[in-house]
C-alpha cells in the first residue's frame, strides 16, 4: 500500500514559461504546464525550478494509489502554434479555465505571501459602490486545441493553406470586482456563453476554423465550413468590450449582436435584438457612445460579410431603439474595417480607415483583410439634428488606421467656422502586422526603428471648408485610451492610456503596458506611473468621486499583473489597483490581491451599484449589518420549504426512498429508553424519560466523540473527499461516511474546469478532465489516497469500523457503484469562499440537506461535513452549540454567519458567492 506524499498544504495546478533576461526569448521560448506541490516550492524568486509531480500507480484490487515521479508537460512551440499564437497563449495570455467567486472585507489586509483575496492600502472612504469589469479573449479548451489548424484534437485540415490561432478569436471572459455594501469586495470571472461557445462545448473541440490568421488560400473554405458546421462565418465570442445601459449589461464584439449578461450574477442570458428591432444583418459596435447631455446611446454596426456594410442607430435612455439607418452598400467589392467612431453634441463621425476587406485578394492567395497604403482615410459626418442618413466625407492626408479614439467635440475657429476636433491613437496598420501568424517580430523592430508606432493624434475637421488638419500630439507609444465618460462628445482636458512596452513587442510580440499615462491635452504634457519591474497594466477606467466637479476628480481602477510573483501561480498574480486620478504619479492608494489571474485582455467598464447608485461603502455599511443580522436571527422551522423548492425536494425524497434511506442511521443503531438528560439529544422526551439512540462506533470515532463532548468542540477532519453530488458511487461513499459517523472535508468537483478538479488531476497524475471520483485522502494514515467507491468503502470499514464487514445494503449498492470521470459538458463556476471552508451539519438521507449540498456542489464550494445521522453523538454536540438540533445547519467562518433552513442557506450562498 503506497502513500501519496506527506504534505497537508493545498495542491495546485501551475503553468509557467521560462524567461531569459526578463523577457521571453523567441528562439528558446517554451511554455510548460508544471505540476507542483505548494509546500515543496519556493517560486518567489526569479528562478523557477521544476518540481516532480505526483504520478499514480494503482492497485486494481484495493484502489489505493501510490506516488511516483513524472516529468513536466511540454507546451507551446512557435513552430506548432505560430509566432503570434505562441506569444498570445503564453505567460499571462495563457488562458484560465475556472470560474471563481471570492470576497473579502475592506479591512482584510494582505501579507506578501497571500494567495487569497486581500487588500493592501486603504480604499478611500468616499469611493463609490459599483462594479469594475474587464473582458478579453480567453480560450476555453486546453492549449493543444490552438495549434496550427489540423494539428489540434479532432481537427481536419483542407490542405489549402495554414490556419493559426489569433488572439482576437479567443472565447470571451468577464472579470469583475464589485465594491459592495458592508465594506466588502467581491471578485468573479465568468465565460460568456455565446452560441459558438455552446456549440464547441457540446462537441468537445473547436469547430470554428481560424480566419484572422488564415492563409488566403484557405480563408474562404474556413469561413464556409464555419457557416455549415457552426451556423455562422465567424465566432460570436463577445470578447472585446462591455456596456451597462438602461439597467442591462452587455458583452460586445464588432461582428455580432450584443450578448446580454445578468448584471447581478454575470451569467450569460442571450444575444440581444432589443425586442427584435436590431436586424440580423446589423452587428453592434464594441465602442458605443453614451451622450451625457441626452442619455442616448449611439452605435454603429460594421458587417464585413454582406451589405449593408455599415448602419448607424440610437438607443433611447430606456434602452429601446429609436432609429437605425443603413448608410451604404457595396456588393462584391468589399468593405472597410471599422472598429471605433466618434460623437459630438450634434454629430456622429464615422471613420473609414485604410484597413479594407476585399474578397478578390483570395484569388491572389492573400488574406482579404489588409492595410491598404493606397487608400486615404476619411471621416464621414452625420448631422443627428437633421435626422438625415446623408454622410459628408472629409479626406485625411494619407492612409491611416485608428483602433481607438479618445474623444471628439465641436468648436469654432477664429473665423467663426464650425470645427469638429478629434483625438485618438493613430497606428496605421501597426497591430495588423504585429499580430500576423508568423514573421511579425522583425517587422515590429523595423516599425519601431522608423517611428511607426501608435501615438496620440489630432484631427480638426472644418465643416465649412472641408479641410482636415492633423498633427501628432505626443510621441509616446500608447493604446486603450480612456476619459471621464461624463465628457464624451464635449471638450475634455485629460485622458488616460497604457504605455506600450516596445522592447517586449520586439522580442516576444506580446502587447504589454508597463505604465499608465495621464495625458493633459491643454498643457500638452503627460504624467506617468510605472507599474514596476515585470508588472503590466490593463485598460484603466475613470471612476468619478461622488459629488466631484473637476474633470479628474476621481480614481483610475485597473488590473495590474505581476509576472514575477509566482508563489500562487507561476504565470504571476493579478491585482486590482485604485489610483488617485489627480495624483497619478503617486501610484495606487489601494491594491486588491485577486484569487485568480486576469489574462491580458481588451476593455473595461464601470457601473454604479444597482441598489445604491451614487453611494459610497460608508453610506450602506449599516444596511449590510442589518442584512447580516437578518441572516443570523434565523429560527428553524420543522419541515419548512418554499414552493420553488418543491420539485427538487420531491426528487431528493425519491432518491432517498430508492436507496432505502441508506445513511439515515449510524452503524449499530438501536433505540432505548433512558432517564431525562437535557444536555443530550433525544428524538422524543417526556415524563422524565427520553428516547435514547445508541450506536456501535469504531474505536477511533469513539475516542474522538468522547473528546468532542469534553471539549464541546468538534474535532477537525482528517479525511478529504473529492466528490460529485449526483454521482451514485460518490453518494454511496457519503452514505458510508454517515454510517461511520466520520466528518470529512468535501471538495466538490462539478466539472473539470473547477479548481478542486484541477487539484484532483494533479493528485491522480492525469490530464485535466480525466480525473476520477470518488477520491479519498486520509491525513491520519500517512496521506493514504483511495480511488473508487469499492476501495474507499473497504478502507472506511477497515479503518473506521475496526474491520467490520460492510452491511448487506451497502454491499448491494456497491455492486452497481463505479468510479466516474468528472463531466466537463460545461464550464461551471468555482467559488473560493475565503481562507476557510464552510461547515455543514447534516446527514446524507435528509432531502433538505440534499438541497444545500447541491447548492454547494454547483458552486464548487469546499466544506467540512459533520454527519449527524440517527445515533450520532454530534446531535448532542449541535444541540448544546445552538440550543436546538435541526439540520441542515451551515456555519461560514469567513463571514461569521450561521444559518438553519435550506431556503435561507441557499439564499445566503447566492447572495454571498454568486
Amino acid at each position: 500500500m503506497g502513500s501519496l506524499s506527506a504534505h497537508n498544504a493545498p495542491v495546485r495546478y501551475y503553468k509557467t514559461y521560462r524567461r531569459k533576461s526578463c523577457l521571453l526569448s523567441l528562439q528558446t521560448r517554451r511554455v510548460s504546464s508544471i505540476l507542483r506541490v505548494q509546500t515543496e516550492t519556493d517560486l518567489s524568486t526569479r528562478t523557477i525550478q521544476e518540481i516532480d509531480s505526483i504520478q499514480p500507480s494503482s492497485d486494481e484490487d484495493t484502489g489505493y494509489i501510490s506516488a511516483a515521479a513524472s516529468t513536466s508537460y511540454q507546451l507551446l512551440d512557435p513552430v506548432e502554434y505560430g509566432e503570434h499564437g505562441a506569444a498570445f497563449l503564453s505567460g499571462n495570455y495563457y488562458p484560465v479555465g475556472q470560474e471563481v467567486t471570492a470576497c473579502c472585507d475592506y479591512d482584510a489586509q494582505a501579507g506578501d505571501d497571500s494567495s487569497t483575496m486581500k487588500i493592501n492600502g486603504k480604499i478611500p472612504s468616499d469611493f463609490p459602490l459599483g462594479q469594475y469589469a474587464y473582458v478579453g479573449p480567453n480560450p476555453k479548451f486546453a492549449v493543444d486545441h490552438y495549434k496550427r489548424w489540423g494539428a489540434g484534437p479532432g481537427q481536419v485540415d483542407f490542405g489549402l493553406g495554414s490556419g493559426w490561432h489569433h488572439w482576437f478569436e479567443g472565447d470571451g471572459m468577464i472579470y469583475a470586482v464589485d465594491f459592495c455594501t458592508g465594506n466588502r469586495v467581491k471578485f468573479r470571472n465568468r465565460f460568456i456563453r455565446t452560441s459558438s461557445w455552446k456549440r464547441e462545448i457540446e462537441s468537445g473541440k473547436r469547430i470554428f476554423r481560424p480566419l484572422m490568421n488564415a492563409d488566403g488560400g484557405t480563408f474562404l473554405a474556413n469561413a464556409l465550413s464555419n457557416l455549415i458546421t457552426g451556423g455562422m462565418f465567424m465566432k460570436d465570442s463577445a470578447n472585446t468590450a462591455l456596456l451597462h445601459f438602461a439597467g442591462r449589461t452587455f458583452a460586445l464584439q464588432d461582428t455580432c449582436p450584443p450578448w446580454e449578461l445578468d448584471p447581478d450574477t454575470l451569467e450569460t442570458i442571450s444575444a440581444c435584438t432589443f425586442d427584435g428591432k436590431l436586424p440580423p444583418y446589423v452587428p453592434f459596435t464594441a465602442h458605443p457612445k453614451v451622450l451625457p447631455s441626452t442619455g442616448e446611446l449611439i452605435f454603429f454596426g460594421f458587417n464585413p460579410v454582406s451589405p449593408p456594410h455599415c448602419s448607424v442607430g440610437t438607443l433611447k435612455p430606456d434602452g429601446t431603439i429609436s432609429s437605425i439607418n443603413s448608410l451604404w452598400s457595396i456588393p462584391f467589392v468589399g468593405s472597410i474595417f471599422m472598429h471605433d467612431f466618434c460623437v459630438t453634441e450634434h454629430f456622429t463621425v464615422l471613420f473609414e480607415g485604410s484597413m479594407d476587406i476585399k474578397p478578390v485578394r483570395q484569388l491572389l492567395g492573400k488574406h482579404p483583410l489588409q492595410y491598404n497604403e493606397d487608400k486615404r482615410a476619411r471621416f464621414g459626418v452625420l448631422n443627428r439634428d437633421a435626422q438625415s442618413t446623408s454622410v459628408t466625407w472629409f479626406n485625411c492626408s494619407s492612409s491611416q488606421m485608428v483602433y481607438h479614439f479618445i474623444n471628439s467635440w465641436e468648436e469654432k475657429n477664429e473665423r467663426n467656422e464650425q470645427l469638429i476636433v478629434i483625438t485618438g491613437i493613430r497606428e496605421d496598420g501597426f497591430f495588423q502586422e504585429a499580430m500576423r501568424a508568423n514573421g511579425s517580430s522583425e517587422w515590429i523592430k523595423e516599425a519601431v526603428r522608423v517611428g511607426k508606432i501608435p501615438k496620440v493624434h489630432e484631427w480638426r475637421i472644418n465643416l465649412v471648408t472641408g479641410k482636415v488638419t492633423e498633427r501628432y500630439l505626443f510621441s509616446i507609444p500608447l493604446e486603450t485610451p480612456r476619459i471621464n465618460d461624463a465628457f464624451v462628445g464635449r471638450r475634455n482636458r485629460y485622458a488616460y492610456a497604457g504605455r506600450v512596452l516596445l522592447s517586449e513587442l520586439e522580442s516576444t510580440t506580446q502587447l504589454k503596458f508597463d505604465a499608465v499615462v495621464k495625458i493633459d491635452m491643454q498643457e500638452q504634457k503627460t504624467v506617468t506611473y510605472e507599474h514596476g519591474p515585470n508588472r503590466y497594466g490593463m485598460e484603466a477606467q475613470f471612476v468619478g468621486r461622488p459629488g466631484g466637479v473637476d474633470e479628474d476628480d476621481g480614481w483610475l481602477v485597473m488590473y495590474v499583473h505581476d509576472e514575477s510573483y509566482t508563489a500562487t501561480d507561476v504565470n504571476g498574480r493579478t491585482e486590482c489597483v485604485i489610483i488617485d486620478a489627480q495624483d497619478v504619479e503617486a501610484g495606487p492608494v489601494a491594491t486588491i490581491l485577486l484569487p485568480e489571474r486576469v489574462p491580458y485582455g481588451a476593455h473595461c467598464m464601470w457601473r454604479a451599484d444597482l441598489k445604491y447608485p451614487g453611494a459610497t461603502f460608508e453610506d450602506t455599511a449599516v444596511a449590510f449589518e442589518a442584512l447580516s443580522a437578518n441572516f443570523q436571527v434565523n429560527e428553524p422551522k420543522m419541515f419548512a420549504f418554499e414552493q420553488s423548492q418543491r420539485g427538487e425536494l420531491l426528487e431528493a425524497v425519491w432518491k432517498g426512498l430508492s436507496r432505502v434511506a441508506l445513511g439515515l442511521f449510524v452503524h449499530g443503531w438501536s433505540p432505548r429508553i433512558a432517564r431525562e438528560n437535557v444536555t443530550e439529544y433525544a428524538f422524543v422526551r417526556g415524563a422524565g424519560l427520553r428516547f435514547l439512540e445508541v450506536s456501535k462506533l469504531g474505536s477511533h470515532r469513539l475516542r474522538e466523540a468522547v473528546k468532542e463532548r469534553a471539549d464541546a468542540t468538534p474535532a477537525p477532519p482528517t479525511l478529504t473527499l473529492y466528490d460529485v453530488e449526483d454521482d451514485d458511487s460518490c453518494r454511496l461513499v457519503r452514505e458510508v461516511l454517515s454510517i461511520c459517523d466520520v466528518s470529512y472535508l468535501c471538495k466538490p468537483c462539478p466539472t473539470a474546469s473547477c479548481s478542486n478538479s484541477s487539484e484532483l488531476a494533479i493528485l491522480q497524475g492525469v490530464e485535466l478532465g480525466s480525473e476520477v471520483v470518488p477520491f479519498l485522502r486520509d491525513d491520519r494514515n500517512d496521506d493514504i489516497a483511495v480511488k473508487g467507491a469499492d476501495g474507499i468503502i473497504q478502507y472506511l470499514y477497515q479503518e473506521y469500523l475496526d474491520g467490520e464487514e460492510p452491511a448487506s445494503l451497502v454491499s448491494l449498492f456497491q455492486r452497481f457503484a463505479q468510479a466516474s470521470k468528472i463531466n466537463d459538458a460545461s464550464h461551471r463556476r468555482t467559488s473560493r469562499a475565503g481562507e476557510q471552508p464552510l461547515i455543514f451539519w447534516g446527514y446524507e438521507a435528509s432531502p433538505f440537506c440534499a438541497l444545500v449540498r447541491k447548492a454547494l456542489n454547483e458552486r464548487g464550494i469546499s466544506y467540512v461535513f459533520r454527519p449527524c445521522a440517527r445515533g450520532s453523538p454530534r446531535r448532542s454536540l449541535l444541540l448544546n452549540r445552538t440550543g436546538i438540533f435541526q439540520v441542515p445547519y451551515l456555519e461560514d467562518p469567513n463571514t461569521g454567519i450561521s444559518l438553519f433552513e435550506s431556503v435561507d442557506i441557499i439564499s445566503y450562498l447566492k447572495k454571498t458567492y454568486d
